[in-house]
């Protein structure tokens, strides 16, 4: 079960953990936001992120917007959107790789790499 991040005392919606086990929620917060959904995977892809790599870092849609606020300076939402809970991305990138402006489609050697267009498949270099 994903981490209770937003306190809830709604008696009549919190029946995951029963009324009154998620917590006591700061003054004026919303209920029923407690937490994360179901989980998902989420992939990074790009030419700076890590190759091989596994984040085991808790993140969620939002953790994409907190990237977009941070890279460019913007600030929060504010108003109790989850972008200034939510977790970083910033361990899936490798910006000290000096190569990946190589390009996402080739491998460490420069090589083009090629997929079959139906199965998705490399089909060689």
């Amino acid at each position: 079960m994903p981490p209770i991040v937003n306190q809830s005392n709604d008696p009549a919606n919190d029946a995951l953990l029963g009324a009154g086990l998620c917590g006591t929620p700061k003054a004026g917060a919303y209920l029923d936001r407690w937490g994360y959904g179901e989980r998902l995977p989420f992939l990074v892809i790009s030419p700076l992120a890590k190759r091989n790599y596994v984040d085991h870092s808790i993140n969620d849609t939002t953790s994409i917007l907190r990237f977009i606020e941070d890279n460019w300076g913007l600030g929060r939402i504010g108003d109790q959107s989850f972008d200034a809970s939510a977790g970083t991305i910033l361990g899936t990138f490798d910006f000290d790789d000096h190569n990946w402006d190589r390009g996402w489609d080739r491998d460490a050697d420069g090589r083009k790499l090629f997929l079959d267009p139906t199965t998705g498949e490399r089909t060689g270099w």
